[in-house]
């Protein structure tokens, strides 16, 4: 049994200490026939800008591989932040290093961002493998450890790091005011290739 746990919020500015938060597995509904499809590795750099949340490093690492597992990239993702605060605690100035594979469709062209990119070392050759179609929707609470106060993060993830995945139908309805939390802020959808779900024994 995974262990969860809330994410702590102080007044009008929600402080998420989410380093004891235990991700939850995804639950995409919906699949199309599997596709021929192959890994890519990206490495970025992403810099939390939120006004309203404030994460540990080990908070926003929690919360940024729990995002990047949702939206289908692989177990073996690396997420390494930078903080501010010398104590380890919530930082207000927080950055993470991310190395991450997702799955485009064979024989895709490669994204601009990687192709811009400066990669030391280069990033692997694509390995290739099978994906399908899966919904994800992302709202408070659902999965578990996706708390209200993290609307911004889940907006800046929207626009710095989902474009790294194939997708399609997004629908994002997302309400994020900052120095505000609100149950209703966090409203996203779409649909992601990523490796089909197996079968249930």
């Amino acid at each position: 049994m995974k262990l969860r746990s809330f994410a702590a919020c102080v007044g009008l500015g929600v402080v998420a200490i989410a380093g004891l938060c235990q991700a939850a597995e995804p639950t995409p509904s919906g699949s199309d026939a599997q596709v021929a499809a192959e890994w890519r590795v990206h490495q970025t750099m992403f810099t939390y800008t939120g006004m309203t949340s404030i994460y540990s490093c080990d908070g926003l690492e929690s919360k940024l591989k729990l995002l990047l597992r949702l939206a289908g990239a692989r177990p073996d993702m690396k997420v390494r932040a930078t903080c501010s605060s010398p104590s380890g605690g919530p930082s207000r100035l927080a950055s993470a290093r991310l190395t991450f594979a997702t799955l485009a469709e064979s024989g895709a062209a490669p994204l601009p961002q990687d192709s811009a990119a400066a990669k030391t070392p280069p990033a692997p050759a694509p390995e290739p493998a099978m994906g399908a179609w899966r919904r994800v929707a992302l709202a408070t609470r659902k999965p578990f450890d996706l708390d209200a106060g993290d609307c911004e993060l889940v907006e800046q993830f929207e626009r710095d790091l989902l474009p790294y995945f194939t997708t399609r139908a997004k629908e994002s309805h997302l309400r994020c005011v900052p120095h505000q939390v609100s149950f209703a802020g966090i409203d996203l959808k779409f649909e992601v290739l990523a490796p089909p779900v197996p079968p249930k024994k």
